[in-house]
């Protein structure tokens, strides 16, 4: 299995192009130190990893070489390493139905050995202290929250200038189609605002610097075949952090520092004042007011090492954790044993053979559930499908995380999101091996197995993946029939009993089958 392509540092892209040396890493060392932390796939350690304490790494000198291979062959009659397992510890939270990993020690052995896991207030790995301590000292962190936020507030009063922009148009059009004269600088409707006092007061979300055209004559007759949609349209100056997008995206230049007064002015943009604080067209720049640029002062001692700071790092409680899928649950505890469940109910840890009974899905049911009613299991479990499918790519090699955010159920990353985007997008269509427990079942009737066999909702979700440059992989799911399992598995109705199921019998029943899908334009690739 490949790894992501990295881009050399003797390129044009590199340090050499440039000239000099530069203190940010290049990408074959950040490559190197993100293999080093992130490479081990698996939370065990077997004797070749890097990470185990009865690691020896091959010197250069016998890389290669007759007595590196004569050494191998020996090491063969050598008492054998043992494979180290972890025992991480989790707590089933019923509410959002998922595993808590609150140690710290936990909560990084599982996700730097094959990203399981999100944490709970970052977006993939569990950071949120380290970036709190930094916005307390005052570091990157604090800087850029606030560059987002007023990136933010730029992005908001850009499109509310635009639709404005595009409103105005559209008012114009109208008015040439209805009276077929040019409009008059000021609209019927800024007119009336005028009237009632609202007008050239710079209030947001007007367009700052709009003009009629100077091609065309207000009050006088048009040719109607002469008009375009861009004819009336004066579009808003887009904000400058919105410019390094897309494919040919510029590198920033710094921008030009000043003295005013001893204090230290950063000129640009940016310190220019919003479109929505300029005067409208109609006030003259004679009557505008004067604008003034912000100034921003920053402070003697600002750049003293931040580690130097009189504080504690205690006074920051750590509130996140490493939040795991049941999927996940299931994989680390009974799949290779590295996950020990803690149930709040019971005060005890869940025995492994009890775990699938506490991951499945309820189904729902008119009918109430007694008590003293032992929990049953279907094969075609939302959650048994779910994992079927987890379960296969994961034994493969891949990185499998949640789809959610592209209307997919899993998403594909080759060695992990720290390496590279996702590469696929799946899409879990359930297929019944028998008809007859499809009408039986509680989970038939459900939304989340006949929306996958609509071509609208297909049609949806290729879309959307695209457009992020993903692939979309149909895979189908083939459930087993009740009948196909032995009769000691299972209960008098014919459900299974999941105490007595174990998963390596249980996966066997199951095939999978995958499709790739692909969008078709008929404009692109006639």
């Amino acid at each position: 299995m490949s790894g992501p392509t990295q881009t050399s540092s003797e390129g044009p892209s590199g340090p050499s192009y440039r000239g000099g040396s530069s203190s940010k890493p290049s990408n074959r060392s950040r490559f190197q130190a993100n293999n080093k932390k992130y490479g081990t796939p698996l939370p065990i350690l077997l004797p070749s990893s890097p990470l185990h304490p009865a690691y020896q790494a091959p010197s250069r000198d016998t890389v290669g070489s007759r007595s590196s291979f004569i050494s191998t062959f020996l090491s063969v009659f050598e008492a054998p390493v043992k494979v180290e397992v972890p025992q991480c510890v989790g707590v089933f939270d019923p509410l959002t139905r998922s595993v808590w990993i609150t140690d710290p020690k936990d909560m990084a052995i599982l996700f730097n050995r094959g990203f399981f896991g999100k944490g709970t207030f970052s977006r993939s790995e569990p950071t949120w202290k380290s970036r709190r301590l930094d916005q307390v000292r005052g570091g990157q962190s604090a800087a850029a929250e606030k560059l987002r936020e007023k990136r933010r507030l730029e992005r908001k009063q850009f499109k509310i200038d635009r639709a404005e922009a595009m409103l105005s148009a559209a008012k114009a059009a109208e008015q040439v189609l209805v009276t077929g004269q040019m409009p008059s600088e000021h609209g019927p409707d800024e007119v009336a605002e005028g009237s009632n006092g609202d007008a050239g007061n710079g209030e947001e979300g007007n367009l700052s610097g709009r003009a009629a055209s100077p091609a065309l004559t207000t009050g006088t007759d048009v040719d109607l075949s002469t008009l375009t949609p861009q004819t009336f349209l004066v579009r808003p100056t887009r904000p400058d952090a919105n410019r390094n997008r897309g494919k040919n995206a510029f590198k920033r230049r710094p921008k030009p520092v000043t003295s005013v007064n001893g204090t230290t002015v950063e000129a640009g943009p940016s310190n220019a004042m919003p479109s929505s604080s300029l005067p409208r067209s109609g006030v003259s720049d004679q009557e505008a007011p004067s604008v003034q640029p912000a100034v921003v002062v920053v402070p003697d001692d600002y750049e003293q090492d931040l580690s130097e700071d009189d504080f504690e790092e205690s006074i920051v409680e750590d509130l996140e954790h490493l939040q795991l899928g049941l999927e996940e649950a299931w994989f680390l505890s009974s799949g290779i044993g590295v996950l020990k469940i803690y149930d709040t109910k019971t005060q005890s840890f869940i025995p492994r053979e009890s775990v699938l009974a506490l991951l499945q899905t309820s189904p729902v049911s008119r009918v109430p559930k007694t008590p003293t009613a032992p929990p049953r299991l279907f094969p075609d479990d939302p959650f048994l499908i779910s994992y079927a499918c987890y379960h296969h790519f994961r034994s493969l090699g891949w990185v499998v995380k949640p789809g959610i955010k592209f209307s997919a159920d899993w998403l594909l990353y080759r060695k992990g999101p720290v390496f590279s985007h996702a590469a696929f997008s799946l899409v879990i269509v359930p297929v019944y091996a028998s008809s007859e427990d499809r009408r039986k079942s509680p989970y038939a009737g459900q939304d989340w197995f006949q929306e996958r066999m609509s071509w609208k909702w297909i049609s949806t979700v290729m879309r959307v993946n695209s457009l992020v440059q993903k692939n979309v992989i149909m895979i189908y799911v083939t459930v087993p029939s009740v009948a196909s399992f032995d009769a000691s598995l299972k209960f008098g109705d014919g459900s299974l009993d999941p105490k007595k199921v174990d998963m390596k019998a249980l996966l066997r029943h199951y095939a999978i089958q995958e499709v790739s899908l692909s969008r078709f334009s008929p404009a692109r690739r006639r």
